[in-house]
């Protein structure tokens, strides 16, 4: 009789077992056919490293610029000052809700204090229309809009960074149109500069940009030949762009009473109406640039005066990660003033390790800015220094 029993317990037992089992089996089937609900994370060379859910409607990408250099500088042959760290921003990007909203913080730690860079919202549902709003660059100047990691050279040319308007606060419209063949940016600023959060009563830029792309759109670098796999195919490019806009100068105050710093107008405005033009070549062993520039400037109590700027590069690829550039700039910063113009010529051999995460530059510039003297000066802004300037720079530029 307690055999039997024990016999009817150890049915039991098994039973159990196997009903238990079952499921779990059902769920393990399930599972390995069932897409994972989890978030995904990596690294990879165009996303950088990467968290995202399942469906990519929230990615969060981490990343980092920076570019390190030893540069002796020379100013009517004195040694200069110069700095290790060139740059370092860290920053999260990323999309949230819908892959086509995305973000960019970006903040600049190779300076002293620190400051914001980037800081906007994008919303870009179709290829044909997109609106970004926050703190950016402003369209003027394909060549700065490139960025300091994109570009041929160490830094951008100073040509160009004398006409540009920089990065502003404000709304820009912008997509590509007509199989791309047609690239359209028409934005609205505050007029504030970079490091003022407070955008000045009158205060505006506004902007338009249009770029022509015949055969097709180019890469989104000016060294597109060492990008990718395959040789970037030969295109042509041309831009018409150009702004207007009032600014009234101010300085900031700090307050110890509430730890802040607050921007009080100094009355003077400068009004600005500028208009460009640029021509880009991409091909397999070449790359060539051109920009062109014109503004007409009118500041508070004192003459209106017109500046004229022109640069142009070109590049070659020696190797399959080696290349050669030239660079030469041209500015007459007022023109009914004389003895103010900058010339200037630059000269660059670059080894690109993994383009564009990891590139060694080597680079010789000279660049001779004159000055009529600071009476004669007046209310006209160099685009330098004033004197020869002579440099070589060795520098490694990272980002990812």
């Amino acid at each position: 009789m307690r055999v039997l029993q024990g016999r009817g317990m150890l049915v039991t037992l098994a039973v159990a077992v196997v009903c238990a089992a079952a499921p779990l089996r059902a769920e393990t089937a399930a599972a390995a056919t069932d897409p994972p609900a989890v978030a995904l994370g990596g690294f990879s060379p165009d996303k950088t490293f990467v968290l995202e859910s399942a469906d990519r409607s929230y990615r969060l990408r981490i990343g980092l610029q920076a570019a390190y250099r030893i540069e002796p500088r020379y100013l009517n042959g004195k040694s200069q000052d110069r700095d290790a760290i060139f740059s370092a921003r860290p920053s999260l990007a990323g999309n949230v809700v819908r892959p086509w909203i995305s973000f960019l913080v970006t903040t600049e730690l190779a300076d002293n204090p620190p400051y914001l860079l980037y800081s906007y919202i994008d919303f870009r549902p179709v290829k044909a229309f997109g609106l970004r709003a926050g703190q950016q660059d402003t369209p003027f100047s394909r060549h700065e809009n490139f960025g300091l990691y994109r570009v041929i050279f160490p830094e951008t040319t100073p040509v160009a960074g004398y006409f540009w308007t920089g990065r502003d606060k404000g709304v820009t419209a912008y997509g590509s149109v007509a199989n791309d063949r047609l690239d359209y940016y028409a934005g609205f600023y505050g007029g504030s500069p970079l490091r003022q959060f407070t955008t000045i009563a009158g205060n505006y830029v506004a902007e338009g940009r249009l770029t022509f792309n015949p055969m097709g759109k180019v890469g989104d670098a000016e060294f597109a030949y060492v990008l990718g796999d395959s040789p970037a195919p030969t295109r042509i490019s041309f831009t018409v762009q150009g702004y207007l806009g009032n600014v009234q100068s101010a300085s900031e105050n700090f307050d110890p009473n509430s730890f802040l710093y607050t921007p009080t107008a100094t009355g003077m405005t400068t009004r600005q109406r500028a208009g460009g033009a640029d021509f880009f070549l991409q091909s397999s062993h070449v790359m060539f640039t051109t920009e062109g520039y014109i503004r007409r400037t009118y500041p508070d109590g004192s003459p209106s005066y017109l500046s004229l700027g022109l640069w142009g590069q070109v590049s070659v690829l020696l190797l399959r990660r080696l290349d050669a550039a030239v660079q030469v700039d041209w500015a007459n910063p007022s023109t009914t003033l004389s003895n103010d113009r900058l010339l200037g010529a630059e000269g660059q051999i670059a080894y690109y390790v993994s383009a564009p995460t990891l590139i060694l530059k080597l680079r010789y510039a000279y660049v001779d800015q004159q000055t009529p003297g600071t009476t004669a000066l007046g209310a006209v802004t160099l685009p330098v220094t004033a004197g020869r300037t002579q440099l070589i720079t060795l520098q490694v530029n990272l980002a990812f």
